[in-house]
């Protein structure tokens, strides 16, 4: 019996090693795939490859490339590389601002200029004629210098029946290729897509509040001049800041924050496009800029800005710049201060100033006429000595700061009608203001109507107040001298 299984199992063995073989020499090699060998790309003379696909002329890289004109429908221009400047400079216009983005598409797609197909070697004037490539035809086309002088032309005809790609040829070659239609966003497209809509730069975001004597005229017209103040005048008003501004037409006005908003704006703005590239007389008449409507004019560590802006157009300012002589087409939305009226610019308080940096109020109207003189004590008790001329020193200096809040109360409502001037026979009140550091400003109220007081601003007058504004001061400074007590919120 054990011999018969030893003879059974030396049979199996047997067996299985025969299968074995058989298996490897015969089944296997029947079913395993076909090895494929890849492909080798086959170009004609002049073409080139890259990552196996048809390119319809060798690569040229960025570092390669000495410039790179293009025609199309809206002209030809002319891209020149910048050693300096590490960029391509648009020839004839190198102050543009260009978008890195688009340039860097248009090097791309004009440098490896892939093939998506070739559908013929030897094209027949037929076929030239309805590709758009013929020379009557005019096709777009681009032309590639290298550093070596060696120059690439291609020639770009009619869309593919599908839309998606171009037919095109190598100038001094008869194939006929077809290209990708991302040619729309660069070569075919105007040169001002390619162009950043930069409308200003070089001002520092931070350094924002050292934009100076900044101005808006309407058809030529003044409309509003502000500057800076200098550092004697920060020092006599005694302020921590380390830039205010004023405005100086109309008059000098304590301006609101919307100016700061505003200069903010335009330290770096960018619109939505450009349109137009030279400031042309017709392409000024084409965007509404002939008569400049709108004239912005600043300056920022000695450089001056100028720009144009049209009327609103279907949501829309077009702007021409100075800096880049181009025109932007910019959001109404964000240049809406050109809509402001005077008073949007003014801060609405007559008078605004901490009590501890002014040593001087002098009140003049009805039946007051009085200066008040202030000597500041910070670390004593008093901290504050009131002296009148009149009527000696106040007893109740918490009343008296009640009647300097009656003056920081008062407002301008709007703007003064044309016509009205600083008659003195009008005049209701005049009251100033002389700061620790020298500084006096006087405030003058003229009745106009039974409500209404022309506002003056050392001489200045484009506002005015309500007439019950005036009289609640030449009220309340009486009773400061009187030490009757005073609310600045009451009406009376």
């Amino acid at each position: 019996m054990l011999k018969t299984q030893r003879i059974m199992i030396a049979v199996l063995i047997a067996v299985f090693a025969v299968l074995t073989a058989a298996y490897f020499i015969v089944v296997r090699p029947m079913t395993a795939p076909e090895e494929t060998q890849p492909e080798t790309l086959v170009t004609d003379a002049g073409e080139g490859e890259a990552y196996s696909v048809l390119l319809m002329f060798p690569q040229v890289r960025r570092e390669d490339m000495a410039s790179i004109e293009v025609h199309n429908d809206y002209g030809t221009y002319k891209f020149v590389y910048d050693k300096d400047a590490k960029d391509f400079i648009l020839e004839g216009h190198e102050r543009l601002a260009r978008d890195a983005e688009k340039i860097s598409a248009l090097v791309v797609n004009t440098g490896t200029t892939y093939a998506l197909e070739k559908l013929s070697d030897h094209a027949t004037a037929e076929e030239l004629e309805d590709f758009g490539l013929s020379d009557a035809a005019d096709p777009a086309y681009y032309k590639i210098t290298t550093n070596s002088g060696t120059v690439h032309t291609v020639k770009i005809g009619e869309r593919i029946i599908s839309g998606g790609g171009y037919y095109a040829m190598y100038e001094g070659r008869d194939a006929i290729y077809v290209l990708s239609a991302s040619f729309e966003e660069t070569v075919l497209a105007p040169v001002e897509a390619l162009l950043s809509p930069m409308l200003t730069a070089g001002v520092s975001a931070k350094e924002y509040y050292k934009i100076d004597n900044f101005s808006i005229k309407h058809y030529g017209e003044d409309f509003l001049t502000c500057r800076n103040l200098t550092a004697a005048e920060l020092a006599e008003l005694e302020t921590s800041a380390v830039a205010d501004a004023v405005s100086v037409f109309p008059g000098e006005y304590q301006l609101s924050t919307y100016y700061d908003k505003t200069i903010q704006t335009l330290a770096a703005y960018e619109g939505e496009e450009v349109v137009a590239i030279d400031l042309t007389p017709e392409n000024l008449e084409k965007y509404g800029l002939k008569d400049e409507p709108y004239v912005i004019s600043y300056e920022y560590e000695g450089y001056k800005f100028r720009l144009v802006a049209s009327e609103p157009v279907d949501g829309y300012y077009y702007v021409s710049t100075s800096a880049f002589e181009d025109i932007i087409k910019v959001p109404e939305a964000d240049f809406d201060f050109l809509s402001w009226g005077l008073l949007r610019w003014v801060e609405s308080s007559v008078f605004s100033r901490g009590i501890t940096s002014v040593k001087e109020i002098s009140v003049h109207g009805g039946d007051v006429d009085e200066t008040f003189r202030l000597t500041h004590h910070p670390n004593d008790d008093p901290n504050l000595i009131v002296i009148g001329d009149v009527c000696g020193q106040i007893a109740n200096v918490r009343n008296f700061r009640e009647f300097y809040k009656t003056l920081l109360l008062v407002s301008i409502e709007g703007e003064a009608p044309e016509g009205v001037t600083a008659d003195e026979d009008k005049c209701m009140l005049k009251f100033s203001v002389t700061t620790n550091g020298g500084k006096t400003t006087e405030y003058g109220f003229y009745r106009y109507s039974t409500r209404r007081c022309l506002l003056t601003v050392n001489g200045s007058s484009s506002f005015y107040v309500l007439a019950d504004d005036a009289e609640k001061v030449i009220s309340d400074a009486d009773k400061a001298m009187k030490g009757i007590e005073i609310n600045a919120t009451d009406k009376k």
